[in-house]
C-alpha cells in the first residue's frame, strides 16, 4: 500500500512540476521580482495621476492671470514648483526601479537559459549549432529587454495616465472627451492590422541574427584555414552577404513598425486639431474659460499620448512571443535521466535507482546494442561486450565502424539505444547522470580547455589536495613541461589552450581526467592530434595505471602497445567482428591480422 502511495505522489510532483514548466521563464523572471514590478507600476501609477493633474493647475493660473488675482497667482506659483519637484523625485524612483526590474529580469533570463542547455542530453545539445546558443543567451534576451520589458513597463504607465486624463476630461467637457474616444478607437485598430505580421517579422530577424552569428563564429574559428589557403576574399564576400540579409530582415520588422508608428501620429495630430477648434469655439460662445481651453488642449495631448504609446509598444510586445517561446524552450529541454532520479528521491526520502551508490567493481555489460543516429541506418549492430575493472582494451577499425558511437553511448550520450548497457547489473539509461560521471572519464580527440590557468582546467573548481596534485601532474606528464612555465600551474591556457602546445593540451585533459579517481577511463583517439613520440609516451603511462579501467580507441597499431592491452576488439560496420589478446588476434589471421597489414602497406 505505501508503494501505492508514493507512486501517486511521484505522479503527481512530475505533473505539477511539468505544468509549471509550462509557464514562460518571462513570467516566472516578473514573479521572481513582484515587488519591484508592483513598486515600478506603483511609483509610475502615482506619476501619471501627477501628471494628468499638471492640466488642472495651468488652468488654474490661466485664469488668475486673466482674472488679475495676484495672490492666488502667486500661491499657485508656490504651490507648482514643489508639485514638479514631487513629480521629479517620483520620476527618478520611477527609472531606477525600472532599471533594478530590468537588471534582475535579463540576468535571471541568461541563467535560466545556460542553465537549461547545461541540463541538456548531449544527444540534444550537439544538435543545434553552439551559436544558435549564444544568440538566444546574448541577442534574444537582448530583444526582451528593448521589446518587452521597457514596453511593458511603459504600457502599464501609460494605462494609469489614460484613465487619470480621462476622468479629468469628463469633468472638464464630455463633448471632448466623446470625440477623442472616437479618435482613440481608430487608432486601437491599427495594431490588430500588424500585430500578425509584426510576430513573423520578429521571429524572422531572431533566426537570422542566429544564424548569422553561426557564421561569425564560423568564419573566426577558421581563421588560420582563410589565411593559409589565401580565401579572404571569398570569406569577406559570403560574410557581407550574411550582413546584409541580417541588417534587411531588421530593417523589415522596423519598417512595419514605422508604418504603424506613421498612422498613429496622424491621427494624434488630426484629433489634437479637432480638439483645439471645439474648445476655442466653446469659449467664443462663453461656454468656457481660456482656461478650460488651455487644460483641454493639453488634456488632448496627455490622452493621445498614452493611446500613441500604446500602439507602438502593443505590436512589439506581442511580437517577441517567438522569441520568448524559443528562450523557454532552450531553458526548459533537460536530461530527464539527469533530473527526474533526484526528484523521485527527494518525494520519496530515499535512494532510488542510480542515485548514489552507482559502481563498477565487478562488470560492464554490453548486450545485443544497436543504435542508430537516423532510421535509415544503424551505426551498431547488437554489440555484445564485457568490460572488468582494472583491465585494458584497445578498440581498433576503420573509420565509421561505430567505435566513437559505441563509447559514448557508456558516458550517457543518448538513451535510444537498444539491448543492455549495465554496470554491475544497473542500467546505464536509468543511473542518475551525476552518478554515471563519477565511474566514468572520457579524453577526446579534440581537447578542450577552459580559457583560464592550467590549475583550474586541472581540478575544474574542485577542491583536491597537494598530494593528489602533484600524483596527477607526475602520472599525466605535466611535470615534464612544468618547469618551464613562469608561472607553473598558474600559467594562463588561453583560449581553448592556445597558449599550450598540442601535446601539452593533451596531457593536462588526462591530469584532469585521473584526478577524479574514476574507475573506468575512455581515450577517444585522444593522443592522434600529437606527435608519435607524445602520443606513445602518454598510452604507456594510462597503460601502466594499475587501478584503472581502460578503453582506448586508436589508430597506433604498434605491437608494443597492443600487446600490453588484456583484450583488443575489432569493429567493422558496427559489429564486433574479433576480439582477444594481440596475440590471439595475430595467430587467427582474420579481419583484424588483415587490418593490420593494410596499415603497415599504406605506412609503407
Amino acid at each position: 500500500m505505501t508503494n501505492v502511495f508514493d507512486e501517486y505522489r511521484i505522479y503527481k510532483t512530475m505533473h505539477s512540476n511539468k505544468r509549471k514548466r509550462e509557464v514562460s521563464d518571462l513570467k516566472a523572471c516578473l514573479k521572481e521580482n513582484k515587488w519591484i514590478l508592483a513598486l515600478v507600476i506603483g511609483i509610475g501609477a502615482l506619476s501619471s495621476v501627477a501628471s494628468a493633474f499638471i492640466s488642472i493647475i495651468l488652468q488654474k493660473i490661466v485664469d488668475a492671470a486673466i482674472g488679475q488675482d495676484v495672490n492666488t497667482f502667486w500661491r499657485l506659483f508656490t504651490f507648482t514648483m514643489i508639485y514638479l519637484l514631487i513629480l521629479g523625485g517620483f520620476g527618478f524612483l520611477e527609472a531606477y526601479c525600472g532599471k533594478v526590474l530590468i537588471r534582475n529580469v535579463t540576468k535571471s533570463l541568461r541563467k535560466k537559459t545556460f542553465q537549461g542547455l547545461l541540463s541538456r542530453n548531449p544527444e540534444g545539445f550537439y544538435k543545434v549549432n553552439t551559436a544558435d546558443y549564444l544568440s538566444a543567451i546574448v541577442n534574444d534576451v537582448k530583444l526582451v529587454e528593448e521589446n518587452y520589458l521597457v514596453p511593458i513597463q511603459l504600457l502599464a504607465k501609460m494605462v494609469v495616465l489614460f484613465v487619470a486624463t480621462l476622468g479629468i476630461l469628463f469633468y472638464l467637457s464630455w463633448l471632448v472627451t466623446v470625440i477623442l474616444i472616437f479618435f482613440m478607437l481608430l487608432m486601437f485598430l491599427i495594431p490588430a492590422f500588424f500585430g500578425k505580421a509584426l510576430q513573423v517579422r520578429q521571429n524572422n530577424f531572431s533566426e537570422k541574427i542566429a544564424e548569422f552569428t553561426a557564421k561569425c563564429k564560423d568564419y573566426l574559428s577558421g581563421y588560420e584555414v582563410i589565411r593559409g589557403f589565401a580565401i579572404e576574399g571569398y570569406i569577406r564576400k559570403e560574410f557581407q552577404k550574411e550582413n546584409r540579409d541580417t541588417a534587411e530582415s531588421k530593417f523589415m520588422a522596423d519598417r512595419l513598425l514605422a508604418v504603424n508608428e506613421c498612422f498613429a501620429s496622424i491621427l494624434s495630430a488630426l484629433s489634437t486639431v479637432i480638439i483645439v477648434f471645439v474648445a476655442a469655439y466653446f469659449v467664443l460662445t462663453g461656454r468656457s474659460t481660456v482656461g478650460t481651453l488651455l487644460a483641454l488642449v493639453q488634456l488632448s495631448g496627455t490622452f493621445i499620448t498614452p493611446v500613441m504609446m500604446i500602439m507602438q509598444n502593443l505590436p512589439k510586445i506581442t511580437g517577441m512571443k517567438p522569441v520568448l517561446e524559443r528562450l523557454s524552450r532552450l531553458s526548459q529541454e533537460q536530461d530527464t535521466q539527469y533530473t527526474q532520479d533526484t526528484q523521485d528521491s527527494r518525494i520519496l526520502g530515499t535512494v532510488s535507482k542510480g542515485v548514489s551508490g552507482s559502481s563498477f567493481k565487478s562488470l560492464l555489460n554490453i548486450e545485443k546494442v544497436s543504435f542508430s543516429y537516423q532510421e535509415e541506418r544503424n551505426i551498431l549492430n547488437e554489440v555484445d561486450l564485457q568490460i572488468e575493472p582494472a583491465k585494458k582494451y584497445a578498440i581498433i577499425g576503420e573509420s565509421g565502424s561505430g567505435k566513437s558511437t559505441l563509447v559514448k553511448l557508456l558516458t550517457g550520450y543518448s538513451d535510444r539505444y537498444s539491448g543492455s548497457i549495465q554496470f554491475d547489473g544497473r542500467e546505464i539509461r536509468d543511473m542518475n547522470g551525476k552518478d554515471l560521471s563519477n565511474i566514468v572519464s572520457m579524453i577526446h580527440q579534440n581537447v578542450y580547455l577552459f580559457d583560464t590557468d592550467i590549475y583550474q582546467n586541472i581540478c575544474l573548481e574542485r577542491e583536491y589536495s597537494g598530494t593528489e596534485l602533484q600524483d596527477v601532474i607526475d602520472r599525466s606528464g605535466i611535470s615534464l613541461f612544468l618547469d618551464q612555465m613562469e608561472n607553473g600551474l598558474k600559467t594562463p591556457a588561453g583560449e581553448n589552450g592556445i597558449h599550450l602546445s598540442g601535446g601539452q593540451r593533451q596531457r593536462v585533459a588526462v591530469a584532469r581526467a585521473l584526478i577524479r579517481r574514476t574507475p573506468l577511463l575512455i581515450l577517444d583517439e585522444g593522443t592522434s592530434a600529437v606527435d608519435m613520440q607524445t602520443a606513445y609516451d602518454m598510452e604507456n603511462r594510462l597503460l601502466a595505471q594499475e587501478k584503472l579501467a581502460l578503453i582506448t580507441i586508436t589508430h597506433n597499431l604498434k605491437e608494443e602497445l597492443l600487446k600490453q592491452y588484456d583484450q583488443v576488439i575489432f569493429m567493422k560496420n558496427g559489429e564486433i567482428v574479433e576480439k582477444g589478446s594481440y596475440n590471439q588476434l595475430k595467430e587467427k589471421q582474420g579481419a583484424f591480422f588483415d587490418f593490420m597489414n593494410l596499415q603497415e602497406k599504406i605506412e609503407n
